[in-house]
């Protein structure tokens, strides 16, 4: 399991209040995650799967990957995108940094809500450092199911990020809310990096539950 830095708020990118974190868990990778307030501060040597950012922050994001060495950026894009918007905006960021693969994340609402729309990205820019990460708190909230999902792009699967949904809120620790975590392991195993992320949390130690949500319904 890797810990998702969103849940420490404008300090997700303090690589002290990370490694605290890490340390508090138990956990010993870390995807870092970017937003309003936060900036980079000693990520060097910290173990940094990736970096989750919107277009709006992809500065930082970017320096934050180079300062940690991450490989990899998943990329929320703009709701309002269609496939052939998101397809010049993903080749413009990989064509601009080059040596850091992209993901895009599952787009919370828009044409690219449609897994057939995002499909057409992937087909589009095949055999370029572009892959797909999972979300299933917002695939529960699309009109279709984690399987039609899976099966439609589960081809250009990279990670999954795990937080969970009660009616239209997404973004809670797991157990909190609807997903069903056993049926979620089942599918996803051990085949892809799986990352605790949700939103800030007034102690990360409340975490401690959610890990032992994961686990006992299979996730490591």
């Amino acid at each position: 399991m890797i810990f998702g830095s969103g849940a420490l708020g404008e300090r997700a990118l303090d690589g002290t209040a990370v490694r605290s974190a890490l340390a508090m868990l138990g956990l010993d990778r870390t995807m870092l995650v970017v937003g309003k307030g936060c900036r980079p501060v000693s990520l060097s040597g910290l173990p940094v799967e990736a970096v989750r950012s919107d277009l709006e922050h992809l500065g930082p994001a970017v320096a934050a990957a180079q300062a940690s060495r991450a490989a990899r950026l998943v990329l929320d894009l703009p709701t309002d995108l269609d496939a052939e918007g998101a397809c010049r905006t993903v080749y413009d960021v990989v064509s601009r940094h080059p040596g850091l693969a992209v993901a895009v994340q599952t787009p919370a609402d828009g044409p690219l809500s449609d897994p057939r729309q995002l499909l057409l990205v992937f087909e589009d820019l095949a055999g370029r450092p572009v892959g797909y990460w999972h979300r299933p708190a917002r695939v529960h909230l699309s009109d279709l199911g984690e399987i039609d999902w899976l099966d439609l792009i589960g081809g250009s699967l990279v990670g999954i990020s795990l937080d969970d949904v009660a009616g239209s809120e997404t973004g809670l620790p797991p157990g909190l809310g609807e997903l069903d975590y056993r049926t979620l392991s089942e599918m996803h195993g051990r085949a892809v990096p799986t990352v605790l992320d949700v939103d800030p949390v007034p102690d990360v130690a409340l975490l401690k539950i959610a890990l032992d949500t994961l686990r006992a319904n299979g996730f490591r």
